[in-house]
C-alpha cells in the first residue's frame, strides 16, 4: 500500500493500486460527496448526525443536558490520556513537570465550553469559529460540532494526538493475536461460519473504545489486571479476553439485527469493491477489521480501507494504518499472508478519508476517497461514531453494512435499547 502520486483516472489508479497524495499537498479544505449517498445531498434529505441534540429525551431529560454530558464523562480520560502522551514526548524535565497542569488545562477549557454552549447553543466561542463553521449554518448543537471543539481544544494547548501511545500499544498487542483469531476463523468449514465468525469479532473488537465512558472503564479495568498479573502469558491471555468478549456479546436477536442476511450476502462473492470505514486503533481494527475484511477478500472483493486523515481520540488514522504494512524490521506489522498479498496485488488499499472526528459526515470527504468509492457496491461504516451517532438513518444507492456496539446511555435510551447492545444494519440494494 504505497502513498504518494497526482490524482489518476479511475483505471490508473485501480491498476496501481496506491493511495494519491493530493490530499496531502495543500487540498484539505476541498471536500467531496461519496458517491453512495450523492442522491441524497442533491435532495436535501442527507443529515449525518443521528440524533438531535435539542430535543429532549425519551426519558424527558433536556436534549442539551444529556449530550453535554457525555462528553463531560469524557474529560477525565481525555485529560489521563493527554497527560500520559505529554510526558512520553517531554524532551526536559521541566516539560514532564509541566504535563500535568497543561493536560488539566484542556480539561478545564472543554468542560467551561460545555457550560457556556448548555446555556446557549448558538453561542460562538472567540478561537473555536471555524468548528461553528462546520454546522453548515445551522444552530443548535450537533456532535460534529462537540467533536470539533473537542479536538480543536487539545491542539490549541499543543496536544494533537494525545491517545498516541495508546494506540501503538494496543496494535502492537493486537497484531500478536491476530494469527490466532484468523486460525479459529480458518478453521470453520463455510464461507458463511467464517463470515458470521468475523462479524461477531467486529462487534467485540469495537469494545475497545476510549472516547466512551463506558468502555474506557472496561478498558482501565482490563489495564489494571493485567499489571496485578505481572505480563506473564500475555498473548494468551489477550486472544483468550477476545474470545471471551465475543462469546460474552447479548443474545440475539439484536437491538438492530441483520446479522444473517449480512452473512449471506458477504460471503456470496456478489460485491465486487467495498469501502470499509474503519475505526479504532487496537483491537477494533486488528482483531475484528482484518479478519473480516479477510473473507472478504476470499469472496472476491476488493477492499478499501477509509480511515481519518487526522487524529481523533483512539481512531486510527491513514497513515498509522499504513505504517501496520511496513517491511521495516521491528516494527509492529501485518504478517497475515492473505493480508499482505492482497496489499502488494492491490486488492486492499488504504485511503485517507478527510475526517477529523470519531464521526463522518460523507459529504466532505477527501477526493481520493471519493475517487475510490465511484466503483464500489458495498459501503461498511465500523464503530458507534460512524455508524450509529452519525449515518445510522442515511439512505445508500449501494449495499451498506452499519455496525457497532451501543456505549452511552443516551444513544441507548433513544434507541430502545442497553448499553453493550450491537446494531447490525445491513440494506442490500440488489435484493429491494
Amino acid at each position: 500500500l504505497e502513498r504518494g502520486g497526482e490524482r489518476e483516472s479511475e483505471k490508473g489508479k485501480e491498476a496501481r493500486g496506491g493511495m494519491s497524495g493530493r490530499e496531502m499537498q495543500g487540498e484539505r479544505t476541498k471536500r467531496f460527496v461519496l458517491p453512495q449517498i450523492a442522491p441524497s445531498v442533491a435532495a436535501g434529505t442527507y443529515e449525518p448526525c443521528t440524533f438531535d441534540y435539542e430535543l429532549a429525551l425519551p426519558d424527558k431529560t433536556p436534549g442539551r443536558k444529556a449530550w453535554t454530558d457525555i462528553f463531560r464523562r469524557a474529560i477525565p480520560q481525555f485529560e489521563k490520556r493527554a497527560r500520559l502522551q505529554l510526558i512520553q514526548d517531554a524532551s526536559t524535565e521541566k516539560e514532564e513537570r509541566a504535563a500535568p497542569s497543561q493536560a488539566a488545562s484542556f480539561a478545564k477549557e472543554y468542560g467551561a465550553i460545555l457550560d457556556k454552549l448548555e446555556i446557549d447553543p448558538d453561542t460562538v466561542i472567540p478561537g473555536y469559529e471555524a468548528d461553528f463553521w462546520r454546522a453548515g449554518g445551522r444552530k443548535g448543537l450537533s456532535c460534529k460540532v462537540m467533536c470539533a471543539l473537542r479536538e480543536t481544544c487539545l491542539a490549541r494547548l499543543g496536544l494533537r494526538d494525545a491517545f498516541r501511545q495508546v494506540k501503538r500499544k494496543e496494535n502492537g498487542e493486537s497484531l500478536q493475536v491476530l494469527g490466532h483469531i484468523v486460525a479459529e476463523i480458518e478453521a470453520l468449514e463455510s464461507p458463511e461460519d467464517r463470515m458470521a465468525l468475523a462479524l461477531r469479532g467486529c462487534f467485540a473488537g469495537n469494545l475497545f473504545d476510549l472516547g466512551a465512558h463506558f468502555s474506557s472503564q472496561k478498558y482501565d479495568a482490563a489495564e489494571e489486571g493485567r499489571k496485578k498479573g505481572g505480563g506473564a502469558g500475555a498473548e494468551e491471555d489477550s486472544f483468550a479476553s477476545f474470545k471471551a468478549t465475543r462469546e460474552n456479546l447479548p443474545a440475539r436477536p439484536w437491538l438492530v439485527d441483520c446479522l444473517d442476511s449480512a452473512v449471506a450476502a458477504l460471503s456470496s462473492g456478489k460485491f465486487k469493491k467495498a469501502i470499509v470505514f474503519v475505526d479504532n486503533a487496537g483491537s477494533d481494527l486488528i482483531c475484528g477489521i482484518f479478519p473480516f475484511c479477510r473473507e472478504l477478500l476470499k469472496a472476491g472483493t476488493s477492499v478499501v480501507l477509509a480511515a481519518n486523515e487526522k487524529p481523533a481520540i483512539n481512531d486510527v488514522t491513514a497513515d498509522e494504518l499504513l505504517a501496520l504494512f511496513t517491511r521495516i524490521e521491528g516494527a509492529p506489522r501485518v504478517r497475515d499472508p492473505l493480508l499482505l498479498r492482497s496489499a502488494e496485488s492491490g486488492r486492499l488499499r488504504v485511503v485517507n478519508s478527510g475526517s477529523d472526528q470519531p464521526i463522518i459526515d460523507l459529504s466532505a470527504i477527501s477526493a481520493d476517497l471519493a475517487d475510490e468509492a465511484a466503483d464500489a457496491d458495498l459501503v461498511v461504516l465500523q464503530g458507534m461514531g460512524r455508524a450509529i451517532e452519525s449515518n445510522l438513518n442515511a439512505s445508500f444507492a449501494s449495499a451498506v453494512l452499519k455496525m457497532g456496539v451501543v456505549k452511552h446511555p443516551e444513544v441507548a435510551l433513544c434507541l430502545g435499547g442497553t448499553l453493550g447492545d450491537p446494531i447490525c444494519k445491513f440494506e442490500d440494494k440488489a435484493t429491494e
